[in-house]
């Protein structure tokens, strides 16, 4: 989509502009979005602070009088990535067609997640061009970490700002993805998965821009050892054998390599994706740390990618539905393997009853879950797949169980596995 943009210097900034791209990396800017509105001097200034010398403003979307309205405007595409490569231009036009019609952001706090501005199913479409802008990126990542290039961060920074902006729009969007089955590109998947599920806590939890920043790179690179590994064994789920287990053992070390190459991973960022394995009782790998040497962002990326792993099998052994996870999360952690508030804010977040989990109800009725009521977690919307006499519905029925006039709710969840449960496997949800 054709927006009109100018380019204006740093000195030329007023408030009420919208800036839509600035002249430094996404690293050193004072704030996690290039997208905004200057709301104040206080803005401009940080800005100068930073080293911004030139940028880029969406006179559409700026409120403001030009003062020159004869001087010829550039009209092209934006991307909302910025630093995305020519070949998904158009997928990231799409993106853009859908961003001008949506409301305006809520404010970044630990309370945003709670007050969606979008219906889900509008941010879902958003938010699958978004992670198929992420797949282009981290392909060309991984192809960078196999052959020891240097990587290039700024492929993947601005998608850390999108992903923000998704969640903060609804975040049950991105967090649906993450549950769908999966068949193929797991490295992939996994490490977009648990930069959504960190970045997602890491909102609740109240986390900094700047950290969230962190966070959010480090999830996504955190396995970028196993560029140099057998991919056989990642998400093999199978015990290791003592042999297979000094490889998998490598995948960190290797990744602290390779994000040393560039200078704009800091070494925060380098710390923080070599914990990804600890355990606060000293049981993780490959130091064995103790609760006092993990923070909230180090404790934050272990509970995340080991939910990840977990629920799509990526460990040594089959993978679980996402409320027998949870179930086990919560007896690890008051064994003090991981830190029980942080298990009790992430049940709270996906519910009792987690996006895509197959359900009966108390009539009989078996469904899916598609939307979370954190308000009321007993009481999410569901998609009914089947009749209470067990045949598949012609058309699928969407009930809120909130407002549902018959007061059906929840029996129990059911393994969609197990074909007596879903003989016509409709309540299994793949992966798009």
């Amino acid at each position: 989509m054709a927006l009109e943009q100018k380019h204006l210097t740093i000195d030329e900034l007023q408030v009420g502009m919208f800036v839509v791209e600035i002249d430094i990396s996404w690293i050193k800017s004072p704030f996690l979005f290039h997208r905004r509105a200057i709301k104040s001097n206080k803005d401009i200034m940080l800005l100068k602070r930073s080293g911004v010398k030139r940028l880029t403003i969406d006179l559409e979307k700026s409120q403001f009088e030009s003062a020159d309205e004869s001087e010829q405007e550039q009209s092209e595409e934006y991307s909302v990535t910025g630093d995305i490569e020519h070949g998904v231009a158009e997928t990231v036009a799409e993106v853009d067609t859908v961003e001008d019609v949506q409301p305006s952001q809520p404010e970044l706090n630990e309370n945003s997640l709670d007050n969606p501005c979008v219906a889900l199913d509008e941010e879902m479409s958003r938010a699958t061009i978004l992670k198929q802008q992420a797949e282009q990126a981290f392909n060309e990542i991984n192809e960078c970490a196999r052959q020891n290039k240097v990587i290039p961060v700024k492929k993947v920074q601005p998608l850390i700002d999108e992903t923000v902006t998704s969640l903060l729009r609804n975040s049950q969007a991105l967090l649906t993805l993450m549950h769908l089955k999966r068949y193929e590109k797991k490295l992939f998947a996994h490490s977009f998965s648990v930069m959504t599920l960190a970045l997602t806590l890491g909102i609740k939890q109240g986390i900094g821009e700047e950290d969230l920043k962190d966070l959010g790179l480090a999830a996504l690179l955190h396995d970028l050892g196993w560029a140099q590994l057998p991919l056989n064994l990642f998400g093999k789920s199978k015990k290791y054998n003592d042999n297979e287990k000094k490889v998998v053992y490598q995948h960190q070390k290797i990744a602290n390599i390779l994000v040393g190459k560039s200078h704009l991973i800091s070494d925060s960022v380098r710390c923080l994706m070599m914990k990804h394995h600890e355990r606060l009782d000293g049981s993780g790998y490959p130091e064995a740390l103790h609760e006092n040497q993990l923070d909230i962002l180090d404790r934050i990326l272990i509970l995340t990618d080991y939910y990840d792993e977990t629920i799509h099998g990526l460990l040594d052994g089959p993978g679980l539905i996402p409320s027998e996870a949870l179930r086990v999360f919560y007896k690890e952690a008051v064994q003090n393997k991981l830190d029980k508030l942080l298990v009790e804010s992430l049940i709270k977040l996906l519910g009792i009853y987690p996006l895509t989990s197959a359900v009966e109800l108390t009539t009989g009725e078996k469904g899916i879950v598609v939307e979370v009521n954190r308000d009321k977690p007993l009481v999410p919307v569901v998609r009914l797949m089947y009749a209470a006499e067990g045949h598949p519905l012609v058309s699928p029925i969407l009930i809120d169980l909130e407002k549902d006039e018959q007061k059906r709710h929840i029996k129990t969840i059911v393994d969609s596995v197990d074909e007596k449960n879903d003989p016509q496997h409709l309540l299994m949800v793949d992966e798009f």
